[in-house]
């Protein structure tokens, strides 16, 4: 359970849907509701996100914007302080996200984010730290024991190899140029 709001799961995510486009609160639950079905995000639970958001002064209000009949929603963009901790989840995520949980892959969806001759480095401090586990798994071993017995060091010893060898793949396809980089975009 996270110690206060901004601590969240889904503050990576809201802010990374602000990133591309201000939005008001009810864009967004419906935006992490398309995006990630499988969070099942309240409405509530995001204006009681934003909110902290905007304490925290990580968002701010741009406007309101009414359409039709429905009633006037504060659009919300994020601030230069916003920007700066997106980019900082970003490489943190990146670099301590367990593998049994979706922070990494959530961090990756917005690697764009940081600069292209940033990501490697970051990338590469994860390739490192799942270097290290490996190591530490495959030490941690008893040799007298059945295989069965420990089938689950096993398989999570794969998932590291699996995403330590992605990971070299992605650092050669960044540094040759291969994966095109967004331009760019906040500062």
């Amino acid at each position: 359970m996270p110690s206060t709001a901004v601590d969240n799961p889904l503050i990576l995510r809201l802010l990374g849907l602000l990133v591309e486009q201000p939005k008001h609160q009810y864009a967004l639950a419906v935006a992490l509701n398309d995006r990630y079905p499988y969070l099942n995000a309240k409405s509530g639970s995001v204006y009681t996100l934003v909110r902290s958001l905007e304490a925290a002064g990580w968002v701010a209000p741009t406007g309101v914007e009414q359409m039709g009949n429905r009633p006037a929603r504060t659009v919300y963009a994020l601030t230069d302080q916003g920007w700066e901790v997106f980019k900082e989840r970003v490489r943190r995520q990146i670099r301590e996200a367990k593998v049994t949980t979706s922070a990494f892959v959530d961090a990756l969806a917005y690697l764009g984010a940081l600069d292209r001759d940033e990501a490697p480095h970051v990338l590469r401090e994860r390739q490192e730290s799942l270097v290290e586990r490996i190591a530490e798994l495959a030490q941690a071993g008893d040799p007298d024991l059945p295989e069965i017995t420990m089938i689950e060091v096993d398989f999570v010893m794969h998932q590291l190899r699996a995403e330590a060898e992605w990971i070299r793949d992605l650092i050669a396809r960044i540094d040759n140029g291969e994966l095109a980089w967004p331009g760019k975009g906040r500062t």
